[in-house]
Formats: structure tokens, C-alpha cells, sequence
């Protein structure tokens, strides 16, 4: 099938320590990572740093997150969620200098596993300030100083992680799991599946309403795709690990070349293997 060239298991060089309910384990977890193709940030919560990594590099900037200390939960308690994020789109509009510092990146909190887990709220953004920031200061964004977020704001293209835990540290040598591994294949499975419009449930958790809402979405769009004829293109599989969960994504292309977008698949290990709970993007 046409995958790019050999999937990367993308996990931005980065171990996270995360308390998350619902997490496997309340100890640390990691992020493994394969050679960096796009730019990731990681954001260390505990130190107050925000860490760009590009091209084998990690360069470390000052940075803010929520007055109070833990993991999001509710909408307005002043907490900096922890997971892996995307950059959906950059805001420069209507924005009061002194918060905002003129520009903004919005990430997309609450993810389908937030949702899952029942938190709330929005407004999640990784932007600056008119003044120096001061250690935990913002209402849950992160927030970066003027100087600062130029250089980092141009790597905030949409699609680009970020990923928040309560600490982060770069390490030498990225080690592939084998839960990387479960979740690329499961991956290349659901594709696989889409191209040949064979059926996909036993790729998603058990019966709940977001299964059947997915499902029936997935198929309709299966036969959308059967009737420009062809075959959908998928590109390269990347993955990140988050507290209890993975995200996994890919582009997906229409056979005539008239879309193309990115499809994220969120997977639980649940019995002796990984199933979709949440997705976004897509046909």
C-alpha cells in the first residue's frame, strides 16, 4: 500500500513524567521517538521550560503554565493540561498585547481522550506577553517571552505536537517500544482496512456511542472515496505516546488528488491490545 517510505515512530526525544488519571501507571512515562522529520515542543511544567526539538537539536526556552499546579481537569481551574497536543491554526486578531503579545497558537484541548476522561474547557494556546513572564502565571496556557516566540512561533505550523507533562528532558538515544511498534501496525491495519472498504470494528474499542458514530462515518466515507475510483493515499505513520494513551497520524489523500487531509487515531491498550477510542481529522 502507498505508506511513505518507512513509518516513524515519532516520539520527540522526550521522557515525560505525567500523573494523569486513568494513566496505566502512576509512575513515569515515555515518549519514544525514531529520527525527528517535523519539529515537536515539549514543555516541562515542573521547570518551567519549553523545549524545541528539530533536526536532532533541543534548544530550551523560559516559559509559563498554569497558576495552579496538576493536570487540567475542569474548565477555569488554572491548570496547564498534560498529553499530546496539536497546533490547529496561529491567531493574531483581536488580541490585548499585554496577554497575548500579539500572537497565538491554538492547540487542540480537549483532545478525544480528554473528552473521554470527562474534562473541560478550551482556550489552550501557546503564545507570549508584553512583559517578562514570571514563573506560572498564566491561566493554563504556555506562554513564552516576546523574543522567544519568535523564534519558536514559525515551528508552530498546523499539525505540529506539542507535548505537556509535568517534566521533560531530552535524552541522547531514542529507544523504539513495543508498544510503538503495536500501535504503527494497528495503524498500517486501519489503512489497509479503508483501501480495501473491508470492515473496520474490530479496530475500535467496544460498543459506545462515539464506536458507532465513527464507524458509520468511516463507512461513509469509504464509499465516497469507492466512487472517484482509485485508491486513497496514505502517507507516513507517525506516533507520540501520552499518559495512558497513543496518537497516531498519517495524511490521507483522495485518489483524484481533490483532498487531502490528516487523520489522527487515538488508541487504549485495552485486553492484549490497542483499540481506537477518539479520532480527529479524516475524509
Amino acid at each position: 500500500m502507498p505508506f511513505g517510505r518507512a513509518a516513524v515512530r515519532l516520539g520527540c526525544f522526550v521522557c515525560l513524567v505525567a500523573g494523569l488519571a486513568f494513566a496505566p501507571d502512576a509512575g513515569a512515562w515515555e515518549a519514544v521517538t525514531g529520527p525527528l522529520d517535523l519539529p515537536v515542543v515539549a514543555v516541562d511544567k515542573a521547570k518551567q521550560r519549553l523545549f524545541l526539538l528539530e533536526g536532532g537539536t533541543v534548544r530550551p526556552f523560559v516559559c509559563t503554565t498554569g497558576q495552579r499546579e496538576g493536570d487540567k481537569q475542569v474548565r477555569g481551574d488554572l491548570k496547564t493540561p498534560e498529553g499530546v497536543y496539536f497546533v490547529l491554526r496561529k491567531r493574531t486578531d483581536r488580541l490585548d498585547f499585554e496577554d497575548y503579545g500579539g500572537e497565538a497558537y491554538i492547540l487542540d484541548y480537549p483532545n478525544p481522550v480528554d473528552r473521554l476522561r470527562g474534562k473541560t474547557g478550551s482556550g489552550i494556546w501557546v503564545h507570549s506577553r508584553g512583559h517578562a513572564v514570571t514563573p506560572r502565571e498564566s491561566r493554563g496556557c504556555v506562554v513564552l517571552n516576546l523574543k522567544d516566540i519568535a523564534v519558536v512561533g514559525p515551528k508552530l505550523k498546523p499539525g505540529t505536537p506539542v507535548v505537556i507533562g509535568e517534566t521533560a528532558k531530552a535524552v541522547a538515544h531514542p529507544v523504539e517500544s513495543e508498544a510503538a511498534r503495536q500501535v504503527e501496525r494497528r495503524t498500517r491495519d486501519w489503512c489497509e482496512a479503508w483501501e480495501r472498504q473491508a470492515p473496520l470494528d474490530a479496530l475500535y474499542a467496544p460498543e459506545s456511542g462515539f464506536t458507532r458514530r465513527s464507524l458509520e462515518a468511516a463507512r461513509n466515507a469509504q464509499r465516497r472515496f469507492a466512487k472517484r475510483g482509485g485508491k486513497p493515499r496514505f502517507g507516513t505513520v507517525r506516533t507520540l505516546e501520552g499518559p495512558g494513551y497513543w496518537v497516531s497520524w498519517f495524511t490521507q489523500r483522495a485518489p483524484d488528488g481533490t483532498w487531502s487531509g490528516i487523520r489522527r487515531l487515538y488508541w487504549q491498550r485495552i485486553g492484549d491490545g490497542f483499540l481506537i477510542v477518539g479520532e480527529e481529522g479524516g475524509a
